[in-house]
């Protein structure tokens, strides 16, 4: 990355692999990443979690919140944060993966509570419809399928960056300082 007046490595997802080595850091929001900095300039013990309180990933899904992982990241540059998607249970009534892995599991017979699933993705963003069985506890089913399916997967952070040609693991603190 070229220097810019705002630590770019941060508000942008980068993900890398090369012999040997890897990174995978996540996003984090713009103005917080910038409100953060602005307050390590004047205080460098400034907490980054109150003013920088998690990654700011794009799809929309929900971070379940770990401030020990967070910690790990914003200290040494490791750790993991899971994302989990959003859903709206309705009584009355990547996707083509989550749907071949529900489908997979009803077939197997672990998944019972689904009648019939329909993608209906549009340009509003990815959607997914579960018609469920009469009298199955949506909420239960939704945590099962969080368990078994790629609607819930982690974020592994490994915030390997090359510094003067070398790598180095660096932590959020480190990489704004």
């Amino acid at each position: 990355l070229l220097p810019v007046t705002f630590p770019t490595i941060l508000a942008n997802n980068t993900l890398g692999i090369a012999v040997g080595m890897a990174c995978n850091i996540c996003s984090f929001n713009l103005a917080e990443l910038c409100n953060t900095t602005i307050a390590l300039m004047k205080d460098p013990r400034h907490d980054i979690s109150t003013t920088m309180p998690a990654p700011d990933f794009v799809g929309g899904g929900q971070i379940l919140y770990d401030e020990a992982q967070m910690r790990e990241i914003y200290e040494n540059g490791r750790g993991s944060v899971k994302v989990r998607a959003r859903y709206n249970a309705v009584p009355t009534t990547t996707v083509e993966a989550i749907m071949d892995k529900i489908a997979e599991l009803v077939k197997a017979g672990k998944i019972k509570e689904i009648s019939d699933m329909r993608d209906e993705t549009d340009l509003n963003g990815l959607k997914l419809t579960l018609d469920l069985k009469r009298g199955v506890d949506a909420e239960k089913l939704m945590a099962k399928l969080f368990k078994t399916t790629p609607l819930e997967d982690s974020f592994s952070a490994n915030f390997n960056i090359l510094v003067s040609g070398q790598p180095k693991v660096m932590g959020v603190r480190e990489i704004l300082n």
